[in-house]
This record gives structure tokens, sequence and C-alpha cells, in this order.
């Protein structure tokens, strides 16, 4: 189906892949990992037909699909030939609802007007276009509404569609699917993951892309493993052999970084005496998508406050309630204050920040470089990078500025050729990296974190979780995090809420048994 032999790719000298060889068969499900900035990306936009590939001069090398030679110019060829990419950068259109995004260039029409007036000019038939995105979803997540405008959905549910809406391609020959699972949580992405198979058993090839090695040991045939733009590796893997899993993690794991990776826990300093820093009581956020409603839950100082739940059952709405993103109302005491609004100036008067969940939408300036992203914030606000001149006059601290960034690029390991790059040229690992950075920035004293090792490789992700437990050790900020990873939650808070169709279901101990979180998160508790 794909064959891509000795592909090779520059970018303005700098050599993002170096005559890699891949071979993905109809009906199989092959992986491909390696560490941000591996060329992982850049592969996957050549077979896609990006338009970067051919505006930066194009790459060298052969490469067939369906047994004919190909160099896609743009992304409609390479759907016209039937390849489906699901992005790990949304490409969705807000302000279209799901089936509408599920159905997009591929609606279906009224036949009566087709007749008459031809495809390009015949009438759209959105209760058709309605069962086939409900049919659709009912084998992904049956509790997303076709209805809700894809603006409003949590970064979870904008998954299922991106998936959704590749699956509904006709014909689909190859899917490519890149961090497809990076926001979900186990249950979900078990859903996700058994979409994947069945399409493959199908006959569809699929091409994917992970940092989750346990899924790619879990589904994949076979996997090629990418090292500084370089084939380190290909692997044959048995997906149905669960006693193989592990010894091919640690594999891959070797190949990607080149020596063997320790995930080492830091176990949080616990402190049954800190007094609270917030209590919310009735507090109910309108998320479409995501509700919370008439929550009860306090976050004491200095404490790593994990939440977790499905995807749509409220994890990601306390801080865009509390922010003003989403209305909100009940009762909310912050420092023994209580708050008279909801909103992003009265939250940054009183040190808190939050890190969204979506990066690309709400986190970056993808046209502005990295030292503007990591500091745009302390400086607009004047908590950071501001030297004082005349009266009434702010300049900003430019050597400041970079010292901080330098610094943030070598302790989070951020691959870039200089402080100066726009952020949107990262990959979206680093662009993370980039975000954390940012919102470390703002040095508060409560930082709301959604998702921090969203598509991040497993080398970065232990920076990342280190960056978090140091920020609190040395400077005693509370933070709340919310994401369906629990076993790196289980690492690093000193307490875990699971949320349950939009309420506190149960907080529970990170020594807590893997089984008690899968069963809290489905609204069950172990029987005494």
């Amino acid at each position: 189906m794909l064959s891509l032999k000795k592909i090779t790719k520059q970018y303005n000298g700098f050599t993002a892949l170096d005559g890699v060889n891949l071979e993905v068969e109809p009906g199989r499900i092959h992986g491909l990992v390696g560490l941000n900035g591996s060329g992982k990306t850049t592969l996957l936009g050549i077979i896609s037909g990006q338009s970067v590939i051919r505006e930066t001069g194009g790459f060298s090398g052969s490469f067939e699909f369906n047994g004919k030679k190909r160099c896609f110019a743009r992304p409609a060829q390479a759907s016209a030939a039937g390849i489906g990419m699901v992005h790990q950068e949304f490409a969705l259109i807000p302000g279209m609802d799901v089936a509408e995004n599920i159905s997009l260039s591929r609606e279906s029409v009224k036949a009566w007007t087709q007749r008459l007036l031809g495809r390009d000019l015949s009438m759209i038939d959105p209760k058709a276009n309605q069962k086939k995105a409900e049919k659709i979803l009912d084998r992904l997540n049956p509790e997303l509404d076709p209805n809700l405008l894809c603006a409003d959905l949590p970064v979870a549910m904008k998954q299922f569609v991106e998936m959704a809406r590749e699956l509904n391609r006709e014909p689909l020959k190859m899917l490519l699917l890149d961090e497809p699972t990076a926001v979900l949580g186990p249950a979900d992405a078990g859903r996700l993951m058994d979409a994947v198979r069945l399409a493959a058993q199908k006959g569809t090839a699929v091409l994917y892309v992970s940092h989750r090695l346990e899924e790619v040991a879990a589904c994949c045939h076979g996997i090629t493993v990418l090292r500084n733009g370089r084939v380190a590796g290909c692997l044959e893997n048995d997906p149905q052999d669960p006693g193989g899993r592990k010894r091919m993690v640690s594999q891959l794991s070797a190949l990607m970084v080149g020596k063997k990776v320790f995930q080492k826990a830091r176990k949080p300093k616990t402190n049954t005496n800190r007094p609270p820093f917030l209590e919310v009581a009735s507090l109910s956020v309108d998320k479409p998508g995501d509700r919370l409603d008439h929550l009860d839950l306090t976050v004491y100082q200095g404490e790593i406050l994990g939440i977790t739940s499905l995807s749509g059952h409220g994890r990601t709405a306390l801080g865009a309630g509390l922010f003003g993103l989403c209305r909100a109302r009940g009762r909310v005491r912050l420092k023994s204050r209580d708050l008279t609004r909801f909103s992003p100036e009265e939250m940054i008067q009183n040190r808190v920040w939050m890190l969204p969940e979506d990066r690309r939408e709400h986190g970056l300036l993808a046209d502005h470089s990295i030292v503007e992203n990591m500091t745009f914030a302390p400086v607009q606000t004047g908590q950071g990078f501001v030297k004082k001149g005349l009266p009434f006059f702010r300049g900003i601290d430019q050597k400041g500025c970079r010292k901080y960034a330098r610094e943030s690029v070598a302790d989070l390991d951020i691959q870039c050729r200089s402080v100066f790059q726009k952020a949107g040229e990262l990959s979206g690992g680093n662009q993370q990296k980039v975000c954390m950075a940012h919102a470390m920035a703002m040095d508060p004293d409560l930082l709301f974190v959604g998702d921090p090792t969203r598509g991040i490789d497993i080398a970065a992700k232990e920076s990342v979780l280190r960056l978090l437990a140091r920020t609190r050790e040395e400077k005693g900020t509370t933070l709340v995090i919310s994401s369906g990873e629990v076993e790196e939650l289980r690492r690093i808070c000193d307490r875990i809420a699971v949320f349950y169709r939009g309420q506190l279901f149960d907080i529970l101990d990170p020594e807590r048994d893997e089984a008690d979180f899968t069963l809290a998160c489905a609204g069950q508790r172990e029987a005494l």
C-alpha cells in the first residue's frame, strides 16, 4: 500500500529526514515512534501532501502509494487518493457543529436537487448527515452530541470528531494517526483504538504515531523508530501477546533515546496541616460537552491536586469556569476571600494562572518567537521582565526575556534553532514545553494545568513532571492538574479527585490500586 525509500528532507540546511525507509501493508497497523524533533511530523507531512513540504523545496527519494509513484502537492490530492489523517493539532471548523464537521466536503444532499441542479448546486440534507454522524459516533463516543458546536467542545471531544470525520471518508485506503489518544484517558483511548483495529480489519492501512508506547505495542503489527531523522530500528510485533508488550516498550524506549530510560517518580512531600487555598461550593460550569454540576472541592495550599475523569465528565471545566471562559455560578473562596466575579483579571490579580489544554488555540502565538511566547503574559500584565524608566513608562527587559527563554530551552530540552524561531514551526511536543515555560514565567501562587504531557515523548515527560514537582517544592506553588493520564497523576499528586457526570465522585490517594481509579471514572466503587 505505502512504500517509502530513501526519503530525505531538508529545511534551510537542516536535515529533518535522512534516507528513511517505511513500508505499510493493507490491513496492518504500523507504528511510528521517536522523540520530539525526530522527523515524524515531517514524514506525515510528505505522505499527506502538506504544502509546507513543497514550499520548502520538496523532498527526495521514492514515494509509492497503492502501486503508483506519488508526490502530493497539497492535502486534497492525498485525500482524493484515499488517505485520511487525524492531526495532532485539530483541523476542525469551530463555527460548525459536530455533524457538519464530520461530513464536510462529503455531505449527503437532497436527491431531487441533485437531479435538477447537479451536485455542486444541490441542497445539503442535514438530517441525513446527522444520522451518518450519529452512526459513526456510536462506535467512538455515544455521549457526544452531534449538534454541539466544535468551538465549544473540550479537547478530548474534538479528538473523537477528528477521528469520526476520517472514518466517514469513502474510500479510506490509508489512515494516518498523529497522537490520536494524547488527550484521552485509558477508557476513551480504548474506544478509539477499537475503531482503529476495526478499520484495519476492513483492509485499511494504518500508520499510528504515538508517544504512548504501551498503546503502540498493544495495537501495531510493525513499528519503525526514528531518531535524529534516521531509522533507528524497525521491529515486528505481535499485539495479541500481552507478555511481550513490556519487552517491546523497553526496546522502543532504548531505540528512541539511544539508551535505557527510567521513569522515576518524585514522591511529593505531604503536609496534613495545610490551610485551604481554594474552596468551591455548589460550583456549576456550563462548558459545552464537559459541564460541572454543583461541585464542592477544597484545594490546600502547596499541594498538587490531580483531577481525572472520562472525557465529557467535567475534568477541564474548573479552571475555565474560574477564569470566566464559560458561564459559572456558585461560591468560590480564594485565599480566605470570596471572589466577586469570575474573570481573567480577577485571577491574575490573585496570582492565579491557567495553562490550557488546547495549546494551539489558546496557549500559543504561533507566528511569534519562542522568547515572545514565553514572556508575553508577564510583560503584558506588568508582573515580570519590565524595567522602570521615566514616569509612566515601562520598558521591556529584553535581556532578561532572552535569558529566561534560553534557560527554559535548556531546562526543558526544547528542540529549536534559537529562541527567536517562530513557535509555530516547532513540533507539537516542543510547543507544549514552550507553553509550560510561559506559565512558569507568571510565577503564580495557584496554577491550573490541562494535560501537561500531551504529545510529549517519554524523555520530555520526565522533564515536565520534574518541573511541576520542583515548582511546588521550591516556590510553594499550588497546582491543580487535570489529565486523563492517571499513572502520571499518581506519580506527582498528593490527592486525585475523580469526576463523574460533572460531579466529584471520590478523592483517592495516589497509592490506591489502578483498578480503583478505573472503577471511580466509571462511577463505581469496589464492593466491601
